[in-house]
Protein backbone atom coordinates (compact mmCIF):
# COMPACT_ATOMS: atom_id res chain seq x y z
CA UNK A 1 0.00 0.00 0.00
CA UNK A 2 1.25 3.33 -1.25
CA UNK A 3 1.81 6.01 1.94
CA UNK A 4 -0.94 8.27 0.33
CA UNK A 5 -3.33 4.88 0.56
CA UNK A 6 -2.63 4.21 4.22
CA UNK A 7 -2.50 8.06 4.98
CA UNK A 8 -6.01 7.95 3.54
CA UNK A 9 -7.40 4.70 4.93
CA UNK A 10 -6.39 6.34 8.58
CA UNK A 11 -8.36 9.08 8.01
CA UNK A 12 -11.23 7.20 7.01
CA UNK A 13 -10.83 5.44 9.68
CA UNK A 14 -10.47 8.44 12.31
CA UNK A 15 -13.82 9.99 10.19
CA UNK A 16 -15.68 6.82 10.73
CA UNK A 17 -15.36 7.54 14.77
CA UNK A 18 -16.38 11.42 15.23
CA UNK A 19 -18.53 10.70 17.83
CA UNK A 20 -17.78 12.22 21.33
CA UNK A 21 -16.47 9.87 23.91
CA UNK A 22 -15.96 9.43 27.87
CA UNK A 23 -14.54 7.70 30.48
CA UNK A 24 -13.65 8.07 34.01
CA UNK A 25 -9.74 9.44 33.99
CA UNK A 26 -9.53 8.73 37.57
CA UNK A 27 -8.61 5.13 39.46
CA UNK A 28 -12.57 3.81 40.26
CA UNK A 29 -13.11 3.74 44.19
CA UNK A 30 -13.25 7.01 46.51
CA UNK A 31 -11.05 9.53 46.49
CA UNK A 32 -10.93 13.13 47.31
CA UNK A 33 -11.95 14.39 43.52
CA UNK A 34 -13.32 11.93 40.48
CA UNK A 35 -12.61 13.31 37.09
CA UNK A 36 -14.81 12.12 33.62
CA UNK A 37 -12.96 13.14 30.75
CA UNK A 38 -14.96 13.85 27.39
CA UNK A 39 -14.00 14.23 23.61
CA UNK A 40 -15.37 15.07 20.64
CA UNK A 41 -14.88 17.20 17.16
CA UNK A 42 -17.67 18.94 18.08
CA UNK A 43 -18.22 18.36 21.37
CA UNK A 44 -18.57 21.88 22.71
CA UNK A 45 -21.51 22.65 19.97
CA UNK A 46 -23.33 19.79 21.81
CA UNK A 47 -22.35 20.50 25.64
CA UNK A 48 -25.49 21.95 26.44
CA UNK A 49 -27.36 18.50 25.39
CA UNK A 50 -24.65 16.31 26.58
CA UNK A 51 -23.91 18.02 30.34
CA UNK A 52 -26.52 16.71 33.23
CA UNK A 53 -28.84 19.35 34.74
CA UNK A 54 -27.27 22.48 36.52
CA UNK A 55 -23.61 21.54 35.03
CA UNK A 56 -22.54 24.80 33.81
CA UNK A 57 -21.68 25.12 29.95
CA UNK A 58 -18.69 26.30 27.91
CA UNK A 59 -18.92 29.92 27.69
CA UNK A 60 -18.91 31.74 24.20
CA UNK A 61 -16.68 32.55 22.02
CA UNK A 62 -15.02 29.06 23.25
CA UNK A 63 -11.94 29.23 25.22
CA UNK A 64 -9.70 27.81 27.84
CA UNK A 65 -11.37 27.96 31.28
CA UNK A 66 -12.96 26.43 34.44
CA UNK A 67 -16.52 27.15 35.11
CA UNK A 68 -17.87 26.20 38.65
CA UNK A 69 -21.40 25.25 39.49
CA UNK A 70 -23.70 22.01 41.04
CA UNK A 71 -25.04 19.35 38.67
CA UNK A 72 -27.95 17.48 39.67
CA UNK A 73 -26.40 13.65 40.48
CA UNK A 74 -29.80 12.12 40.75
CA UNK A 75 -33.33 13.79 40.88
CA UNK A 76 -33.31 16.14 43.82
CA UNK A 77 -28.89 15.68 44.68
CA UNK A 78 -26.79 18.32 43.83
CA UNK A 79 -23.27 18.19 44.20
CA UNK A 80 -20.59 20.85 43.16
CA UNK A 81 -19.00 20.87 39.77
CA UNK A 82 -15.95 22.47 38.12
CA UNK A 83 -16.08 21.91 34.35
CA UNK A 84 -12.90 22.38 32.97
CA UNK A 85 -13.11 23.59 29.31
CA UNK A 86 -10.21 23.20 26.83
CA UNK A 87 -11.68 23.83 22.74
CA UNK A 88 -10.06 22.11 19.67
CA UNK A 89 -7.81 22.04 18.38
CA UNK A 90 -4.84 22.86 21.03
CA UNK A 91 -6.59 20.61 23.50
CA UNK A 92 -4.37 17.25 24.45
CA UNK A 93 -6.43 15.04 21.68
CA UNK A 94 -6.53 17.86 19.12
CA UNK A 95 -10.58 17.79 19.58
CA UNK A 96 -12.51 19.80 21.98
CA UNK A 97 -12.09 18.51 25.35
CA UNK A 98 -14.11 18.68 28.57
CA UNK A 99 -13.75 17.39 32.42
CA UNK A 100 -15.90 17.63 34.90
CA UNK A 101 -14.17 17.29 38.20
CA UNK A 102 -16.82 15.98 41.13
CA UNK A 103 -16.66 14.44 44.75
CA UNK A 104 -14.29 11.21 44.65
CA UNK A 105 -17.68 9.24 45.29
CA UNK A 106 -18.03 6.30 42.52
CA UNK A 107 -21.68 6.14 42.87
CA UNK A 108 -22.03 10.20 42.28
CA UNK A 109 -19.33 9.62 39.15
CA UNK A 110 -21.47 6.38 38.02
CA UNK A 111 -24.20 7.74 38.11
CA UNK A 112 -23.12 10.97 36.11
CA UNK A 113 -21.25 9.00 33.49
CA UNK A 114 -24.49 7.10 33.28
CA UNK A 115 -26.67 10.70 32.29
CA UNK A 116 -23.79 11.39 29.93
CA UNK A 117 -24.24 7.84 27.71
CA UNK A 118 -27.84 8.65 27.77
CA UNK A 119 -27.60 11.73 25.90
CA UNK A 120 -25.02 10.68 22.83
CA UNK A 121 -21.71 10.17 24.76
CA UNK A 122 -19.98 6.77 24.09
CA UNK A 123 -17.90 4.93 26.17
CA UNK A 124 -14.46 5.68 25.31
CA UNK A 125 -12.48 2.48 24.03
CA UNK A 126 -8.96 1.78 26.27
CA UNK A 127 -6.24 4.22 24.77
CA UNK A 128 -8.87 5.97 22.59
CA UNK A 129 -8.07 9.35 24.30
CA UNK A 130 -4.29 8.72 23.16
CA UNK A 131 -5.03 7.43 19.79
CA UNK A 132 -7.23 10.39 19.33
CA UNK A 133 -4.03 12.69 20.28
CA UNK A 134 -2.01 10.31 17.59
CA UNK A 135 -4.63 10.85 15.17
CA UNK A 136 -5.22 14.51 15.42
CA UNK A 137 -0.86 15.12 15.10
CA UNK A 138 -0.89 15.89 18.82
CA UNK A 139 1.61 13.05 19.79
CA UNK A 140 3.72 11.08 17.42
CA UNK A 141 3.31 7.10 18.15
CA UNK A 142 6.95 7.32 19.96
CA UNK A 143 4.87 9.95 22.22
CA UNK A 144 1.83 8.06 22.44
CA UNK A 145 4.28 4.88 23.36
CA UNK A 146 5.79 6.84 26.39
CA UNK A 147 2.00 7.93 27.69
CA UNK A 148 1.83 4.23 28.15
CA UNK A 149 5.04 4.07 30.04
CA UNK A 150 4.86 6.72 31.80
CA UNK A 151 1.00 5.07 33.62
CA UNK A 152 2.58 1.92 33.53
CA UNK A 153 5.79 2.76 35.61
CA UNK A 154 6.48 1.66 38.41
CA UNK A 155 9.80 3.34 39.49
CA UNK A 156 11.04 6.89 39.59
CA UNK A 157 13.98 5.51 36.86
CA UNK A 158 10.64 3.81 34.72
CA UNK A 159 8.80 7.25 35.47
CA UNK A 160 11.86 9.53 34.18
CA UNK A 161 12.50 7.31 30.82
CA UNK A 162 9.22 7.45 29.93
CA UNK A 163 8.88 11.16 30.01
CA UNK A 164 11.90 11.83 28.43
CA UNK A 165 10.26 9.60 25.06
CA UNK A 166 7.02 12.00 26.34
CA UNK A 167 9.01 15.24 25.49
CA UNK A 168 8.97 14.24 21.77
CA UNK A 169 12.88 14.17 21.12
CA UNK A 170 13.23 10.97 19.37
CA UNK A 171 10.37 12.25 17.01
CA UNK A 172 11.56 15.23 17.20
CA UNK A 173 15.18 14.86 15.20
CA UNK A 174 12.68 12.38 13.31
CA UNK A 175 10.77 15.08 11.78
CA UNK A 176 14.35 17.02 11.40
CA UNK A 177 15.57 13.67 9.30
CA UNK A 178 12.19 13.66 7.55
CA UNK A 179 12.46 17.68 6.21
CA UNK A 180 15.82 17.10 4.80
CA UNK A 181 15.00 14.50 3.09
CA UNK A 182 11.79 16.09 1.57
CA UNK A 183 14.28 18.73 0.21
CA UNK A 184 16.46 16.64 -1.23
CA UNK A 185 14.00 14.98 -2.85
CA UNK A 186 12.52 18.17 -4.39
CA UNK A 187 16.35 18.99 -5.51
CA UNK A 188 16.63 15.39 -7.25
CA UNK A 189 13.31 14.68 -8.83
CA UNK A 190 14.17 17.94 -10.19
CA UNK A 191 17.08 16.68 -11.98
CA UNK A 192 14.67 13.79 -13.35
CA UNK A 193 11.92 15.72 -14.01
CA UNK A 194 14.00 18.50 -16.56
CA UNK A 195 16.32 18.23 -19.74
CA UNK A 196 19.98 18.83 -18.94
CA UNK A 197 19.98 23.07 -18.69
CA UNK A 198 16.64 22.93 -18.16
CA UNK A 199 16.10 23.95 -14.57
CA UNK A 200 18.37 26.14 -12.73
CA UNK A 201 18.04 25.03 -9.21
CA UNK A 202 19.12 21.45 -8.92
CA UNK A 203 22.79 21.74 -7.49
CA UNK A 204 24.26 18.45 -6.00
CA UNK A 205 26.31 20.33 -3.46
CA UNK A 206 22.70 21.78 -2.29
CA UNK A 207 21.65 18.00 -2.02
CA UNK A 208 24.52 16.50 -0.45
CA UNK A 209 24.31 19.22 2.29
CA UNK A 210 20.47 18.26 2.79
CA UNK A 211 21.61 14.40 3.13
CA UNK A 212 24.50 15.56 6.03
CA UNK A 213 21.60 16.92 7.56
CA UNK A 214 19.21 14.47 7.80
CA UNK A 215 22.23 11.74 8.82
CA UNK A 216 23.09 14.24 11.64
CA UNK A 217 19.76 13.66 12.90
CA UNK A 218 19.64 10.46 12.68
CA UNK A 219 22.72 10.09 14.79
CA UNK A 220 21.52 12.40 17.41
CA UNK A 221 18.06 10.10 17.77
CA UNK A 222 20.05 6.82 17.60
CA UNK A 223 22.63 8.54 20.35
CA UNK A 224 19.28 9.64 22.43
CA UNK A 225 17.65 6.55 21.68
CA UNK A 226 20.47 4.19 23.10
CA UNK A 227 20.92 6.37 26.47
CA UNK A 228 17.18 6.05 26.82
CA UNK A 229 17.27 2.44 26.40
CA UNK A 230 20.52 1.79 28.66
CA UNK A 231 18.46 3.50 31.84
CA UNK A 232 15.56 0.90 30.70
CA UNK A 233 16.22 -1.32 33.75
CA UNK A 234 16.21 -4.96 33.12
CA UNK A 235 15.40 -6.56 36.74
CA UNK A 236 12.82 -6.57 39.34
CA UNK A 237 14.20 -5.24 42.21
CA UNK A 238 12.52 -5.90 45.71
CA UNK A 239 13.10 -3.70 48.85
CA UNK A 240 13.84 -5.74 52.39
CA UNK A 241 11.80 -3.65 55.01
CA UNK A 242 11.68 -4.64 58.64
CA UNK A 243 13.19 -3.42 62.09
CA UNK A 244 16.65 -3.89 63.46
CA UNK A 245 17.03 -8.32 63.83
CA UNK A 246 14.01 -8.71 61.54
CA UNK A 247 15.37 -11.22 59.69
CA UNK A 248 16.36 -9.72 56.51
CA UNK A 249 20.22 -10.17 56.19
CA UNK A 250 19.47 -13.55 56.84
CA UNK A 251 16.55 -14.29 54.62
CA UNK A 252 18.41 -12.66 51.83
CA UNK A 253 21.95 -15.06 52.59
CA UNK A 254 19.34 -18.31 52.40
CA UNK A 255 18.12 -17.13 49.09
CA UNK A 256 20.94 -15.39 47.23
CA UNK A 257 23.95 -16.87 48.92
CA UNK A 258 25.50 -13.74 49.18
CA UNK A 259 28.17 -13.14 51.87
CA UNK A 260 26.51 -10.94 54.51
CA UNK A 261 27.26 -10.70 57.86
CA UNK A 262 24.55 -11.55 60.43
CA UNK A 263 24.84 -10.88 64.25
CA UNK A 264 22.19 -10.57 67.22
CA UNK A 265 23.75 -7.63 67.89
CA UNK A 266 21.10 -4.60 66.82
CA UNK A 267 22.99 -2.51 63.51
CA UNK A 268 25.23 -4.92 62.63
CA UNK A 269 23.74 -3.93 58.93
CA UNK A 270 24.87 -0.95 58.35
CA UNK A 271 25.43 -0.55 53.93
CA UNK A 272 22.89 -1.04 51.16
CA UNK A 273 23.63 -4.90 50.15
CA UNK A 274 22.37 -6.15 46.78
CA UNK A 275 22.02 -9.65 45.28
CA UNK A 276 20.47 -12.27 43.03
CA UNK A 277 17.81 -13.85 43.78
CA UNK A 278 17.95 -16.65 41.04
CA UNK A 279 14.30 -17.91 41.78
CA UNK A 280 12.94 -20.10 39.19
CA UNK A 281 9.71 -18.07 39.15
CA UNK A 282 11.65 -15.08 37.70
CA UNK A 283 11.14 -14.52 33.89
CA UNK A 284 13.79 -10.95 34.83
CA UNK A 285 16.60 -10.90 37.19
CA UNK A 286 14.92 -10.07 40.99
CA UNK A 287 17.28 -8.06 42.95
CA UNK A 288 17.18 -8.44 46.63
CA UNK A 289 17.62 -4.46 48.20
CA UNK A 290 18.66 -4.88 51.90
CA UNK A 291 20.22 -2.36 54.75
CA UNK A 292 19.88 -0.68 58.19
CA UNK A 293 17.06 -1.89 59.60
CA UNK A 294 14.33 0.83 60.28
CA UNK A 295 11.05 0.04 59.95
CA UNK A 296 9.98 0.95 56.74
CA UNK A 297 8.14 3.86 58.57
CA UNK A 298 9.68 7.34 57.78
CA UNK A 299 8.77 8.30 61.67
CA UNK A 300 10.97 5.41 62.55
CA UNK A 301 14.18 7.50 60.73
CA UNK A 302 16.11 9.38 63.35
CA UNK A 303 18.22 11.92 61.29
CA UNK A 304 18.19 13.09 57.68
CA UNK A 305 20.77 10.73 56.00
CA UNK A 306 18.71 7.46 56.84
CA UNK A 307 15.87 9.78 55.74
CA UNK A 308 16.80 10.32 52.45
CA UNK A 309 18.54 6.78 52.26
CA UNK A 310 15.13 5.19 52.64
CA UNK A 311 13.72 7.24 50.22
CA UNK A 312 16.07 6.21 47.52
CA UNK A 313 16.45 2.51 48.53
CA UNK A 314 12.16 2.85 48.26
CA UNK A 315 12.42 4.89 44.75
CA UNK A 316 14.72 1.88 43.34
CA UNK A 317 12.74 -0.37 44.20
CA UNK A 318 9.74 -2.46 42.12
CA UNK A 319 8.43 -4.10 45.64
CA UNK A 320 8.63 -4.64 49.25
CA UNK A 321 9.18 -7.21 51.68
CA UNK A 322 7.83 -5.65 55.29
CA UNK A 323 9.49 -8.24 57.23
CA UNK A 324 8.41 -8.83 60.97
CA UNK A 325 9.73 -11.42 63.62
CA UNK A 326 7.91 -13.76 63.89
CA UNK A 327 8.96 -14.95 66.99
CA UNK A 328 8.66 -11.75 68.81
CA UNK A 329 5.19 -11.17 70.21
CA UNK A 330 6.01 -7.73 70.34
CA UNK A 331 6.95 -7.11 66.62
CA UNK A 332 4.73 -5.23 64.26
CA UNK A 333 5.15 -5.20 60.31
CA UNK A 334 6.64 -1.82 59.16
CA UNK A 335 4.95 0.34 57.36
CA UNK A 336 5.15 -0.15 53.31
CA UNK A 337 7.31 3.06 51.39
CA UNK A 338 4.82 5.06 49.60
CA UNK A 339 3.82 3.98 46.40
CA UNK A 340 5.41 0.68 46.59
CA UNK A 341 3.49 -2.53 46.44
CA UNK A 342 4.37 -4.87 49.26
CA UNK A 343 4.16 -8.36 50.68
CA UNK A 344 3.69 -8.85 54.13
CA UNK A 345 6.29 -11.76 55.73
CA UNK A 346 6.52 -12.99 59.29
CA UNK A 347 10.67 -14.70 59.70
CA UNK A 348 12.11 -17.03 61.88
CA UNK A 349 9.03 -19.37 61.68
CA UNK A 350 11.30 -22.52 62.52
CA UNK A 351 11.12 -21.02 65.95
CA UNK A 352 8.32 -21.38 68.77
CA UNK A 353 4.86 -19.70 66.92
CA UNK A 354 3.38 -16.42 68.62
CA UNK A 355 -0.41 -16.68 68.76
CA UNK A 356 -2.06 -14.92 66.03
CA UNK A 357 1.18 -13.94 64.58
CA UNK A 358 -0.25 -14.94 61.15
CA UNK A 359 -3.23 -13.12 61.58
CA UNK A 360 -2.75 -10.12 58.96
CA UNK A 361 -2.18 -12.82 56.28
CA UNK A 362 1.82 -12.60 56.32
CA UNK A 363 3.69 -15.47 54.70
CA UNK A 364 5.68 -17.19 57.12
CA UNK A 365 9.00 -18.38 56.33
CA UNK A 366 12.15 -19.04 57.81
CA UNK A 367 15.80 -18.44 56.61
CA UNK A 368 16.78 -21.40 58.55
CA UNK A 369 15.04 -24.50 56.83
CA UNK A 370 13.57 -22.86 53.82
CA UNK A 371 9.94 -22.83 54.84
CA UNK A 372 7.60 -20.62 53.10
CA UNK A 373 10.30 -20.27 50.00
CA UNK A 374 7.90 -21.63 47.48
CA UNK A 375 5.46 -19.99 48.41
CA UNK A 376 6.89 -16.40 48.51
CA UNK A 377 8.29 -17.15 45.15
CA UNK A 378 4.77 -17.23 44.08
CA UNK A 379 3.65 -14.21 45.54
CA UNK A 380 6.43 -12.38 44.26
CA UNK A 381 5.81 -13.58 40.85
CA UNK A 382 2.57 -12.41 41.08
CA UNK A 383 3.61 -8.96 42.43
CA UNK A 384 6.53 -8.81 39.55
CA UNK A 385 4.20 -9.93 36.52
CA UNK A 386 2.83 -6.44 35.75
CA UNK A 387 6.08 -4.86 35.96
CA UNK A 388 7.68 -7.56 33.55
CA UNK A 389 4.80 -6.90 31.74
CA UNK A 390 5.67 -3.36 30.84
CA UNK A 391 8.87 -3.63 30.55
CA UNK A 392 8.72 -6.37 27.85
CA UNK A 393 6.48 -3.24 25.99
CA UNK A 394 9.03 -0.83 26.73
CA UNK A 395 11.80 -3.73 25.17
CA UNK A 396 9.57 -3.77 22.09
CA UNK A 397 8.86 -0.31 21.64
CA UNK A 398 12.71 -0.03 21.82
CA UNK A 399 13.62 -2.86 19.58
CA UNK A 400 10.75 -1.22 17.42
CA UNK A 401 12.27 2.18 17.30
CA UNK A 402 15.87 0.60 16.90
CA UNK A 403 14.63 -0.96 13.86
CA UNK A 404 13.38 2.03 12.04
CA UNK A 405 16.66 4.27 13.07
CA UNK A 406 18.92 1.45 11.63
CA UNK A 407 16.86 0.98 8.61
CA UNK A 408 16.45 4.96 7.82
CA UNK A 409 20.54 5.21 8.21
CA UNK A 410 21.49 2.47 6.27
CA UNK A 411 19.25 3.64 3.39
CA UNK A 412 20.53 7.38 4.22
CA UNK A 413 24.06 6.14 4.00
CA UNK A 414 23.30 4.18 0.43
CA UNK A 415 22.10 7.45 -0.74
CA UNK A 416 24.89 9.54 0.24
CA UNK A 417 27.42 6.68 -1.38
CA UNK A 418 25.67 7.01 -4.72
CA UNK A 419 25.18 10.82 -4.72
CA UNK A 420 28.78 10.90 -3.69
CA UNK A 421 29.69 8.50 -6.56
CA UNK A 422 27.57 10.46 -9.72
CA UNK A 423 25.15 7.46 -9.50
CA UNK A 424 22.01 7.76 -11.22
CA UNK A 425 19.68 10.42 -9.44
CA UNK A 426 16.64 8.07 -9.65
CA UNK A 427 18.81 5.37 -7.31
CA UNK A 428 19.50 8.68 -4.90
CA UNK A 429 16.32 9.17 -4.84
CA UNK A 430 14.47 5.81 -4.45
CA UNK A 431 17.16 5.27 -1.23
CA UNK A 432 15.63 8.91 0.08
CA UNK A 433 12.38 7.55 -0.07
CA UNK A 434 13.14 4.71 1.81
CA UNK A 435 14.87 6.75 4.26
CA UNK A 436 11.63 8.73 4.37
CA UNK A 437 9.77 5.61 4.74
CA UNK A 438 11.30 4.11 7.75
CA UNK A 439 11.19 7.48 9.47
CA UNK A 440 7.12 6.85 8.82
CA UNK A 441 6.95 4.02 10.65
CA UNK A 442 9.02 5.08 13.77
CA UNK A 443 6.72 8.44 13.88
CA UNK A 444 3.51 6.55 13.10
CA UNK A 445 2.57 8.08 9.67
CA UNK A 446 2.83 4.85 7.59
CA UNK A 447 2.24 2.69 10.90
CA UNK A 448 -0.15 -0.32 9.44
CA UNK A 449 -3.51 0.00 11.58
CA UNK A 450 -2.95 -3.56 13.39
CA UNK A 451 0.04 -2.51 15.05
CA UNK A 452 -1.93 1.04 16.65
CA UNK A 453 -4.59 -1.49 17.19
CA UNK A 454 -2.43 -3.40 19.13
CA UNK A 455 -0.90 -0.58 21.28
CA UNK A 456 -3.57 1.32 22.15
CA UNK A 457 -5.63 -2.36 23.22
CA UNK A 458 -3.00 -1.69 26.23
CA UNK A 459 -3.74 1.38 27.38
CA UNK A 460 -6.41 1.69 30.76
CA UNK A 461 -9.85 3.56 29.70
CA UNK A 462 -9.61 7.08 30.34
CA UNK A 463 -6.10 7.32 28.70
Amino acid sequence: MTARRRHASRLSAAASRLDSIAAQATPRGAGERGILRLSGPDLLARAGALLPPGCPHPGLPPRREVRAGALEWAPGARVPVELWVFPGPRSATGEDLLELHLPGAQPVLDLVFAQLLAAGARAADPGEFTRRAFLNGRLDLVQAEAVLDLVQARTAEAAAAAAHALSGALGGEARAAQEALAAARVELEAGLDFAEGDSQDVAPADVERLLERAAAALARGTDGETQHAARTRAEFRILLCGAPNAGKSSLLRALTGAEVLISPESGTTRDRIEARWNAAAATLPWILLDGPGTGGDPADLRDAAARVRAAGDAADADLAWLCCDGADSAARSPAAPAGLPALRLRTKSDLPRVAGGAADGALRVSARTGEGFAELAAATARAASAAESAHAARLASGARHAEALAAAATALARARALHAAGGPQDLVAEEVREASRALGELTGALTPEDLLDRLFARFCVGK
